[in-house]
Protein backbone atom coordinates (compact mmCIF):
# COMPACT_ATOMS: atom_id res chain seq x y z
CA UNK A 1 0.00 0.00 0.00
CA UNK A 2 1.47 3.36 -1.08
CA UNK A 3 1.66 6.17 1.39
CA UNK A 4 1.50 9.90 0.74
CA UNK A 5 5.23 10.17 1.17
CA UNK A 6 5.70 7.66 -1.60
CA UNK A 7 3.39 9.43 -4.03
CA UNK A 8 4.55 13.00 -3.33
CA UNK A 9 7.55 13.07 -5.59
CA UNK A 10 5.54 11.66 -8.49
CA UNK A 11 2.75 14.16 -7.95
CA UNK A 12 5.22 17.07 -7.94
CA UNK A 13 6.85 15.85 -11.15
CA UNK A 14 3.53 15.62 -12.93
CA UNK A 15 2.41 19.00 -11.68
CA UNK A 16 5.41 20.69 -13.18
CA UNK A 17 5.74 18.81 -16.46
CA UNK A 18 3.52 21.25 -18.35
CA UNK A 19 4.99 24.44 -16.86
CA UNK A 20 7.42 26.60 -18.87
CA UNK A 21 9.85 28.86 -17.14
CA UNK A 22 8.98 32.56 -17.20
CA UNK A 23 12.63 33.55 -17.89
CA UNK A 24 14.32 30.90 -20.03
CA UNK A 25 17.68 32.70 -19.84
CA UNK A 26 17.88 32.74 -16.06
CA UNK A 27 19.89 29.53 -15.92
CA UNK A 28 22.25 30.68 -18.65
CA UNK A 29 22.73 34.03 -16.96
CA UNK A 30 23.38 32.30 -13.68
CA UNK A 31 25.97 30.10 -15.33
CA UNK A 32 27.59 33.12 -16.91
CA UNK A 33 27.69 34.90 -13.57
CA UNK A 34 29.35 31.88 -12.05
CA UNK A 35 31.98 31.85 -14.77
CA UNK A 36 32.55 35.59 -14.39
CA UNK A 37 32.82 35.33 -10.63
CA UNK A 38 35.28 32.48 -10.87
CA UNK A 39 37.34 34.50 -13.32
CA UNK A 40 37.21 37.51 -11.01
CA UNK A 41 38.30 35.39 -8.09
CA UNK A 42 41.24 34.07 -10.11
CA UNK A 43 42.23 37.58 -11.20
CA UNK A 44 41.95 38.90 -7.67
CA UNK A 45 43.89 35.96 -6.37
CA UNK A 46 46.68 36.51 -8.90
CA UNK A 47 46.70 40.24 -8.17
CA UNK A 48 46.84 39.63 -4.46
CA UNK A 49 49.72 37.21 -4.91
CA UNK A 50 51.61 39.68 -7.08
CA UNK A 51 51.01 42.46 -4.58
CA UNK A 52 52.25 40.28 -1.77
CA UNK A 53 55.41 39.46 -3.70
CA UNK A 54 55.96 43.13 -4.52
CA UNK A 55 55.48 44.15 -0.92
CA UNK A 56 57.87 41.46 0.19
CA UNK A 57 60.56 42.56 -2.26
CA UNK A 58 59.91 46.21 -1.47
CA UNK A 59 60.20 45.46 2.20
CA UNK A 60 63.54 43.78 1.67
CA UNK A 61 64.73 46.78 -0.35
CA UNK A 62 63.62 49.20 2.37
CA UNK A 63 65.35 47.17 5.04
CA UNK A 64 68.50 47.01 2.92
CA UNK A 65 68.39 50.78 2.36
CA UNK A 66 67.76 51.61 6.01
CA UNK A 67 69.94 49.07 7.74
CA UNK A 68 72.50 47.99 5.15
CA UNK A 69 73.82 44.45 4.89
CA UNK A 70 74.21 42.67 8.18
CA UNK A 71 77.69 41.71 9.22
CA UNK A 72 78.62 38.26 8.05
CA UNK A 73 75.67 38.02 5.61
CA UNK A 74 75.95 38.24 1.82
CA UNK A 75 74.07 41.11 0.12
CA UNK A 76 70.71 40.38 -1.57
CA UNK A 77 71.24 39.80 -5.29
CA UNK A 78 70.06 42.64 -7.52
CA UNK A 79 69.59 45.14 -4.69
CA UNK A 80 73.09 46.34 -3.87
CA UNK A 81 74.77 49.18 -5.73
CA UNK A 82 77.92 48.06 -7.57
CA UNK A 83 81.10 49.62 -6.28
CA UNK A 84 82.96 51.50 -9.06
CA UNK A 85 86.43 50.22 -9.77
CA UNK A 86 89.22 52.74 -9.12
CA UNK A 87 90.64 54.35 -12.23
CA UNK A 88 94.23 53.38 -12.97
CA UNK A 89 96.81 56.05 -12.30
CA UNK A 90 97.93 57.13 -15.76
CA UNK A 91 99.82 60.21 -14.67
CA UNK A 92 103.16 60.51 -16.40
CA UNK A 93 106.22 59.74 -14.28
CA UNK A 94 108.52 62.78 -14.24
CA UNK A 95 111.83 62.23 -16.01
CA UNK A 96 114.73 62.84 -13.61
CA UNK A 97 117.46 65.23 -14.80
CA UNK A 98 120.79 63.74 -15.86
CA UNK A 99 123.32 63.32 -13.04
CA UNK A 100 125.75 66.16 -12.45
CA UNK A 101 129.07 65.57 -14.14
CA UNK A 102 131.93 67.68 -15.52
CA UNK A 103 131.18 66.65 -19.11
CA UNK A 104 127.48 67.51 -18.76
CA UNK A 105 128.38 70.88 -17.20
CA UNK A 106 130.67 71.77 -20.11
CA UNK A 107 127.96 70.81 -22.60
CA UNK A 108 125.44 73.03 -20.79
CA UNK A 109 127.88 75.96 -20.76
CA UNK A 110 128.45 75.66 -24.52
CA UNK A 111 124.70 75.61 -25.10
CA UNK A 112 124.07 78.74 -23.03
CA UNK A 113 126.79 80.98 -24.49
CA UNK A 114 124.78 83.56 -26.46
CA UNK A 115 125.70 82.99 -30.10
CA UNK A 116 129.48 83.10 -29.82
CA UNK A 117 132.06 80.78 -31.31
CA UNK A 118 133.58 78.47 -28.70
CA UNK A 119 136.80 76.48 -28.41
CA UNK A 120 139.21 74.95 -25.93
CA UNK A 121 136.75 73.57 -23.40
CA UNK A 122 137.99 71.86 -20.22
CA UNK A 123 136.71 70.75 -16.81
CA UNK A 124 138.16 70.50 -13.29
CA UNK A 125 137.21 70.55 -9.62
CA UNK A 126 137.24 68.46 -6.45
CA UNK A 127 134.31 69.24 -4.16
CA UNK A 128 132.73 71.25 -6.97
CA UNK A 129 132.33 70.96 -10.72
CA UNK A 130 133.92 73.59 -12.94
CA UNK A 131 134.05 73.99 -16.70
CA UNK A 132 135.50 76.68 -18.93
CA UNK A 133 136.01 77.54 -22.58
CA UNK A 134 137.09 80.32 -24.92
CA UNK A 135 134.49 82.43 -26.67
CA UNK A 136 134.96 84.74 -29.63
CA UNK A 137 132.61 87.50 -30.78
CA UNK A 138 135.02 88.72 -33.49
CA UNK A 139 136.87 91.11 -31.15
CA UNK A 140 139.25 88.53 -29.72
CA UNK A 141 139.03 85.29 -27.77
CA UNK A 142 138.23 85.42 -24.07
CA UNK A 143 137.73 83.04 -21.19
CA UNK A 144 134.34 82.11 -19.63
CA UNK A 145 133.97 79.63 -16.77
CA UNK A 146 131.28 78.22 -14.50
CA UNK A 147 131.44 76.61 -11.05
CA UNK A 148 128.68 74.46 -9.51
CA UNK A 149 128.53 73.37 -5.89
CA UNK A 150 126.16 72.46 -3.07
CA UNK A 151 127.56 74.46 -0.17
CA UNK A 152 127.49 73.54 3.52
CA UNK A 153 126.42 76.95 4.81
CA UNK A 154 123.09 78.76 4.67
CA UNK A 155 123.26 81.37 1.89
CA UNK A 156 122.94 84.99 2.99
CA UNK A 157 124.11 88.48 2.15
CA UNK A 158 125.37 89.34 5.63
CA UNK A 159 128.75 87.68 5.14
CA UNK A 160 129.45 89.23 1.72
CA UNK A 161 131.56 92.36 1.13
CA UNK A 162 129.66 95.42 -0.16
CA UNK A 163 131.69 95.34 -3.38
CA UNK A 164 129.83 92.18 -4.47
CA UNK A 165 126.41 93.94 -4.37
CA UNK A 166 124.60 90.99 -2.78
CA UNK A 167 120.81 91.09 -3.05
CA UNK A 168 118.15 88.81 -1.59
CA UNK A 169 115.55 88.34 -4.32
CA UNK A 170 111.81 87.57 -3.93
CA UNK A 171 112.28 84.03 -5.27
CA UNK A 172 114.50 83.19 -2.29
CA UNK A 173 117.82 83.35 -4.11
CA UNK A 174 120.82 85.50 -3.25
CA UNK A 175 122.47 87.25 -6.22
CA UNK A 176 125.96 88.72 -6.20
CA UNK A 177 127.26 90.62 -9.22
CA UNK A 178 130.52 92.52 -9.54
CA UNK A 179 133.33 93.57 -11.86
CA UNK A 180 137.02 93.88 -11.17
CA UNK A 181 140.59 93.80 -12.40
CA UNK A 182 143.24 91.33 -11.31
CA UNK A 183 146.51 89.90 -12.64
CA UNK A 184 146.40 91.83 -15.85
CA UNK A 185 142.81 91.13 -16.88
CA UNK A 186 139.34 92.55 -16.20
CA UNK A 187 136.34 90.40 -15.44
CA UNK A 188 132.60 90.32 -14.83
CA UNK A 189 131.25 87.81 -12.33
CA UNK A 190 127.93 86.69 -10.85
CA UNK A 191 127.09 84.24 -8.06
CA UNK A 192 123.61 82.83 -7.43
CA UNK A 193 122.93 80.90 -4.23
CA UNK A 194 119.66 79.06 -3.61
CA UNK A 195 117.96 78.50 -0.27
CA UNK A 196 118.59 74.74 -0.64
CA UNK A 197 122.35 75.53 -0.76
CA UNK A 198 122.91 75.10 -4.48
CA UNK A 199 125.37 77.68 -5.77
CA UNK A 200 126.55 78.69 -9.24
CA UNK A 201 129.23 81.19 -10.24
CA UNK A 202 129.96 82.50 -13.73
CA UNK A 203 132.97 84.59 -14.73
CA UNK A 204 133.85 86.25 -18.04
CA UNK A 205 137.30 87.81 -18.63
CA UNK A 206 139.09 89.72 -21.38
CA UNK A 207 142.00 87.24 -21.46
CA UNK A 208 142.64 83.60 -22.23
CA UNK A 209 142.25 82.64 -18.56
CA UNK A 210 141.82 84.27 -15.15
CA UNK A 211 145.12 86.08 -15.59
CA UNK A 212 146.77 88.16 -18.30
CA UNK A 213 147.65 89.07 -20.79
CA UNK A 214 144.44 90.70 -22.00
CA UNK A 215 143.33 89.78 -25.50
CA UNK A 216 140.54 92.33 -25.89
CA UNK A 217 139.36 95.62 -24.35
CA UNK A 218 136.77 94.12 -22.00
CA UNK A 219 135.09 90.85 -20.98
CA UNK A 220 133.16 89.05 -23.71
CA UNK A 221 129.96 88.71 -21.63
CA UNK A 222 128.21 91.42 -19.64
CA UNK A 223 126.82 91.12 -16.11
CA UNK A 224 123.30 90.93 -17.55
CA UNK A 225 124.24 88.05 -19.86
CA UNK A 226 125.90 86.14 -17.02
CA UNK A 227 122.84 86.58 -14.77
CA UNK A 228 120.59 85.18 -17.48
CA UNK A 229 122.87 82.17 -17.92
CA UNK A 230 123.13 81.57 -14.16
CA UNK A 231 119.36 81.36 -13.72
CA UNK A 232 118.93 78.81 -16.52
CA UNK A 233 117.13 75.63 -15.49
CA UNK A 234 119.57 73.59 -17.58
CA UNK A 235 122.18 73.35 -14.85
CA UNK A 236 122.50 70.17 -12.79
CA UNK A 237 124.16 70.56 -9.39
CA UNK A 238 126.36 68.02 -7.60
CA UNK A 239 125.22 66.75 -4.18
CA UNK A 240 126.63 68.13 -0.93
CA UNK A 241 128.98 65.15 -0.51
CA UNK A 242 130.44 65.48 -4.01
CA UNK A 243 134.20 65.13 -4.39
CA UNK A 244 137.03 64.22 -2.03
CA UNK A 245 137.21 67.31 0.17
CA UNK A 246 134.32 66.50 2.49
CA UNK A 247 135.50 68.68 5.39
CA UNK A 248 135.02 72.04 3.74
Amino acid sequence: METTDDRLPDLMRRATETLEPRYPDLVERGMRRGVVRRRRRRVLSVAATAAAVAMTVGGIAVVQANLGPQAGQPPVAGLSTPTPKPEPDVSATPVPPPPASPAETLTTLKGLVPGLATSGGKTWGDNFIAAGLLVDDGQGKAWVEVGLQTVKYDPNCTDQPPSQHCRALPDGTFLRSYSGADRGITYNAVVVEYSDRRAISLTSTNGLSLKGPATRPGPALSIEQLVEMAYSVSWTFPPANYGKDLNR
